[in-house]
């Protein structure tokens, strides 16, 4: 046999050896509870002989995992640093990133990875399918209620939420992937550092701002290591997202809260929710006279001990808000409070009160969902129902959710293009000062904590009567948005 058939059967013994390689891959993987050491030493040595004589055994294992990047993904998505994340705005695609960056980790050999949200729901719902679409045909077990997922090389990821750390701790990570990192605690990435401390693995986050922070404190000291990389990208760097969509958004939302959402920007948490009121900018210099053929509304935060705040506020045919009435009393009854709606004269605390307009004016009573509830004050019927029977009946529930109400009225206040939309009678005393007195719960240090206001008992019910009416009749556009 000469040299050149000694060659062919060399050859043709390897590629039998990586036949019996991908067969035992297999077996490997078909175990309930793999080895995945043992897998390991399998494909180093296929591997090999791939490099040595170009095998291609049809498996899908061979085929080249490249999914479509814009430049400033993939400049993400290639960084080798071991910590690494990517800021973005909504629909920037950095979820899309972070999947592409994992997948290239778990196909280039057998790891074990993880893949970490803020809630399972997040995890099972958002993230397993983006993987599992990415990875396509190399996906050969998918257990969505356990959070598993296998691919044809071996390598397992792990979906799972972030909400209660402490169940991160047993894993031995070879990476991982924290999406949304500004909705969890940071206590989820010190736990996931440590998870990859044995395997010396990458680990990389992506998320859009939420204030400045543990994400915000973090990579400012990143800039100081060398090991750890931070990439950014605004909403309008994703060529496929209509301009006009955020353009109509920066009308819409708030300025603070749009360059946060859409230009990935750390804005500065203060304790004021409605930091961008200015009684120079926000109340009248005289009195409101009331517009004709403008329709009328009332927002309607119902209490008993606490006070019941009735706000009585006119919108222009260009969305402008004028609020020029306010009724803020404690232990109101029905009959009061319909007195008050009627625009009848009410003696309230030794005072007399009369609206300036007769309900026959008013196109809508706008409440929260507490109007549905049962009253003792009000013979076990609920608020709307005592009302409804004397008369008010034009009446509606604000059924939004709290931040989606506070946003409403922050992008009345100022929107991102600069516009103001929203006037106060400088006879609404209360309301102004509740514009400047309502704050977010504060730590001993005075920081702010959370995003949920504080329920004082004293500026909220002006403000719940406000944003009910807002929100209801002026909500944010937010069907084609997802936010962080």
């Amino acid at each position: 046999m000469d040299s050149e058939q000694l060659d062919i059967a060399d050859e043709l013994r390897e590629q039998d050896i990586a036949r019996a390689l991908m067969s035992r891959m297999e077996r490997i993987i078909s175990k309930k509870d793999f080895d995945i050491k043992e897998l390991k030493v399998a494909t180093d040595v296929l591997c090999k002989l791939r490099e040595k004589i170009g095998i291609n055994s049809g498996n899908a294992a061979n085929k080249q995992f490249e999914p479509d990047l814009f430049d400033y993904q993939r400049e993400f998505v290639e960084c080798d640093s071991r910590y690494s994340a990517m800021i973005g705005g909504v629909r920037s695609g950095k979820t899309y990133s972070g999947t592409v960056k994992g997948l290239q980790r778990a196909l280039l050999l057998p790891t074990v990875g993880a893949v970490v949200a803020p809630t399972s729901a997040m995890a099972r719902d958002v993230l397993m399918p983006q993987y599992a679409e990415l990875a396509g045909g190399r996906v050969i077990k998918w257990n969505s209620s356990i959070g598993d997922m296998i691919l044809d090389n071996g390598s397992k990821i792990l979906f799972r939420s972030g909400d209660k750390p402490e169940r991160l701790m047993g894993l031995t990570l070879d990476w991982f992937h924290l999406d949304e990192a500004s909705q969890v605690e940071s206590r989820v990435w010190e736990v996931l550092i440590n998870r990859t401390i044995s395997t010396g693995g990458p680990g990389f986050f992506t998320t859009t701002p939420r204030g400045r922070n543990w994400v915000y404190r973090m990579i400012k000291k990143w800039a100081e290591n060398e090991e750890c990389q931070v990439f950014y990208a605004k909403t309008s760097d994703n060529p496929l997202i209509d301009k006009k969509n955020i353009e109509r958004a920066r009308e819409q939302m708030d300025a603070r809260y749009f360059r946060q959402q859409f230009e990935a920007s750390f804005e500065v948490d203060g304790l004021r929710v409605y930091d961008d009121f200015r009684s120079d900018r926000h109340v009248l210099s005289t009195p409101w006279n009331v517009i004709d053929d403008w329709p009328i509304y009332i927002g309607i935060d119902f209490g008993w001990t606490h006070p019941t705040a009735i706000i009585w506020a006119q919108l222009s045919p260009e969305g402008r808000w004028y609020i020029f009435d306010e009724l803020v009393e404690s232990h109101m009854r029905p009959e009061k409070l319909a007195e008050a709606i009627n625009g009848d004269p009410v003696d309230i605390g030794g005072r007399s009160f009369r609206a300036k307009v007769d309900y026959k004016r008013v196109a809508r009573v706008i409440s929260g969902k507490e109007g549905h509830q049962s009253r003792q004050e009000a013979g076990g019927r609920s608020a709307l129902i005592n009302l409804s029977s004397m008369g008010i009946n034009r009446l509606s529930v604000n059924n939004y959710g709290l931040m989606d109400g506070v946003h409403a009225v922050r992008a009345k206040l100022l929107s991102a293009g600069g516009e103001i939309n929203l006037k106060i009678d400088p006879g609404c005393r209360r309301v102004i000062d509740d514009f400047m007195g309502y704050n977010y719960p504060a730590d001993d240090s005075g920081k702010p904590i959370g995003e949920v206001p504080e329920k004082d008992d004293i500026h909220d019910h002006s403000m719940d009567a406000i944003r009910y009416m807002i929100g209801e009749i002026s909500p944010l556009t937010r069907r084609d948005w997802h936010f962080g």
